[in-house]
């Protein structure tokens, strides 16, 4: 598990660095709990459906193990506002993700 000093928690985003080496959903999940009890309430990781950032989280990592984008997808920026065709994206792409 990687520390939670490797998230940076701001109202419209919260991003993680080297999200990478978080693999499974429920550790994501344990993680983003974690930087939830130690934000304000207004920030972006507690105003977002936590299964939502768990599924673009899994999409990334997903891109990152086939070499897509190494230096870009290594980390994660999970934004408060995503569109609905990137949410449906996320989801359909954490589904092919079997690290």
């Amino acid at each position: 598990m990687i520390s939670i000093s490797n998230a940076i928690a701001t109202r419209e985003c919260t991003r993680i660095l080297d999200s990478v080496l978080v693999r499974s959903r429920e550790e994501m999940r344990e993680y983003l709990q974690e930087v939830r009890s130690v934000s304000s309430p207004d920030m972006a990781v507690c105003r977002r459906d936590l299964e939502s950032m768990v599924h673009e989280w899994r999409a990334h990592n997903f891109f990152y193990h086939l070499h897509v984008f190494r230096s870009r997808t290594k980390d994660v920026d999970l934004e408060l506002r995503q569109a609905w065709y990137r949410e449906w994206f996320c989801r359909v792409v954490s589904f092919f993700y079997f690290w």
